[in-house]
């Protein structure tokens, strides 16, 4: 399988919060990756009013921040996971 890139995972996780994932394109990915984009999706939608303040702005974009950088991480844990196609043991 080729190598992923971690730069595109972690952008997609910043802007759309789980779809990076679907991106690495493992069904256990694709399914959590959507899963919590849908998980976020719902707690905007049903979260009441909005205060916009800005150490709360602050904190989602920081929030955001840690999320990319964790997706770059996992990342390259799936590529250091992926077997080359030499390596095959059948």
């Amino acid at each position: 399988m080729k190598k992923k890139n971690p730069a595109i995972t972690a952008v997609l996780n910043f802007f759309l919060p789980g779809i990076g994932y679907t991106y690495l394109g493992s069904p256990f990915f694709i399914v959590t990756g959507v899963a919590f984009f849908a998980c976020v999706v719902l707690g905007v939608a049903t979260g009441g009013e909005a205060q916009s303040s800005a150490p709360s702005l602050a904190a989602d974009i920081g929030a955001l921040l840690v999320w990319a950088a964790i997706s770059w991480e996992v990342t390259n844990l799936f590529n250091a996971s992926q077997q080359k196609g030499g390596d095959r043991v059948m």
